[in-house]
């Protein structure tokens, strides 16, 4: 019998079903490190189809805003796991020799995960032996050393000239808004720090496990202040325990608007106040409402303002025998928003956004499934908790939502169909596992004893060597 049958013949007795008690403590060994490296191989493979769908967009639906979104939804995974997986999985397009040996279940997905923060194809080579001879732990730890001896190797900082924090700001044809900012580096570390804060605010979902329980709440810690105005905050906050959420969004704007709503919610203003204000003009022979000396709005744009929040509506009519000129009527009153204590009773129902497979818990609106502007009623029965994304995308038209008494809703596709709340999720049939993985493939080559100062300073010498090499070579060639 050839090796590779004896390998597959031992693979399959490993996932014969027997009862884990009935097993030696060898047989039970083996069998915990042949199901880490087929759960590898299988993760490794499993990355590279969420970069694939990633790159297609394919995922893109009613009510989805993320691809984080839909593997949260019908992958059954915490958002902010599906935020990471997606972050390695296009990072290990561009690493070959990772991917290969992360499908050959030699690389478990944790030191994947931390190669991805400092590989790049000129160091996978020596950084994949790295990972081989070490821990997932050590790995960690020389990926924290690599990174700081990066940034100690970059441009002397009192040789760069002094940068001025500046910003400019301007309405485009198309309506949108453009935001051109250049920050010193203390205020762009600021400004990031404040967008991964919102960002994480913004994301936040139930059940995430790296979130803080009350019961981890020390006595005398300042609760966070709500999301929603006057609803209670049952999550805390973190007390002494790490947080594990540390990214940096790729895309900023979300988050940056995340920020503003904190700000335009948390600051107390003057009466006379316009420039803070979002103020819409309407009126009798306005053709287009638009926004206060900004461009028009569309009519989601204005259920979306009108749907819950508080904005004042600008009066005026035409002057006549004044071509361009209007009289200004008045400021209407702002719009009736929910009490304080119909939002405590909403947040209390609803915890988070309600859209399937969302589960957010900050930044929350008050949506009227009935429109407020077509006669809907400010009561329980026809509000619904929605995040700011998921509350445009139904104002867009993208999803519909439908009431039904009591307080019971549904979610609705734009052709009528219902959206399942929570798909089944269930494993393919007929798998079975690659008789090309060894058992022990997970373990450390040498037991995983390694010095990590001194594999780092190797690792580096490598590098730099390569680097005197590569400027060599063009010297030469341009001689």
């Amino acid at each position: 019998m050839s090796v590779s049958a004896l390998i597959s013949e031992g693979m399959s007795s490993m996932f014969d079903g027997a009862d884990p008690a009935s097993l030696s403590d060898a047989v039970l060994e083996e069998r915990v490190l042949g199901h880490a490296a087929q759960i590898t191989a299988l993760t490794a493979e499993f990355l590279e189809l969420v970069a694939e769908l990633d790159e297609r967009d394919s995922w893109r639906g009613p009510g989805i805003h993320s691809l984080a979104h839909w593997l949260s939804w019908k992958a059954g995974v915490s958002q902010r796991t599906a935020h990471e997986q997606i972050r390695v999985a296009k990072a290990l397009r561009e690493l070959p020799l990772v991917r290969q040996v992360f499908g050959e279940g030699r690389l478990t997905y944790s030191k994947v995960r931390a190669l991805t923060r400092v590989a790049t194809p000129l160091r996978e080579k020596e950084l994949v032996n790295l990972a081989l001879a070490c821990t997932a732990s050590q790995l960690e730890r020389a990926v924290r050393a690599m990174r700081q001896i990066d940034r100690d190797r970059g441009t002397d900082p009192d040789r760069r000239a002094r940068a001025e924090s500046r910003g400019r700001w301007k309405w485009n044809p198309d309506g949108s808004l453009s935001v051109s900012l250049t920050l010193a580096p203390l205020d762009g570390a600021r400004f990031l720090a404040g967008a991964v804060r919102a960002e994480y605010e913004r994301t936040r979902t139930m059940g995430d496990p790296d979130l803080p329980t009350p019961a981890s709440v020390p006595r005398n810690t300042p609760v966070a202040g709500p999301s929603v105005e006057g609803a209670p905050d049952s999550e805390g906050a973190p007390g002494n325990r790490r947080d594990l959420w540390r990214n940096v969004p790729s895309n900023l704007a979300p988050a940056v608007v995340a920020m503003a709503d904190a700000v335009h919610d948390g600051i107390d203003m003057p009466d006379i106040a316009p420039g803070a204000e979002i103020l819409v003009h309407v009126g009798e022979g306005v053709e287009n409402p638009h926004l206060d000396d900004g461009p028009a709005l569309t009519e989601a744009d204005l259920e979306e303002a009108s749907c819950g929040a508080s904005v004042r509506e600008v009066l005026s009519r035409k002057v006549s025998g004044s071509p361009g000129r209007r009289a200004l009527l008045g400021m209407g009153r702002k719009q009736r928003t929910p009490s304080k204590a119909m939002i405590r009773a909403l947040f209390l129902r609803d915890r988070c956004c309600q859209t399937p497979g969302c589960g957010r818990t900050r930044h929350l609106h008050a949506h009227h499934v009935v429109f407020w502007s077509h006669d809907g009623e400010t009561e329980l029965d026809n509000l619904i908790l929605l995040c700011g994304s998921c509350h445009r995308a139904l104002h867009r038209g993208e999803f519909a939502i439908r009431g039904h008494g009591r307080q019971r809703f549904s979610f609705h596709m734009p052709d009528g169909s219902a959206i399942e709340v929570s798909p089944a999720t269930k494993a393919p049939g007929g798998w079975t596992p690659d008789g090309r993985l060894a058992a022990g493939a997970t373990v450390p080559v040498g037991g995983g004893r390694l010095e990590l100062g001194y594999a780092t300073e190797v690792i580096y010498a490598v590098w730099e060597w390569r680097e005197r090499q590569a400027t060599a070579a063009s010297v030469a060639m341009a001689a």
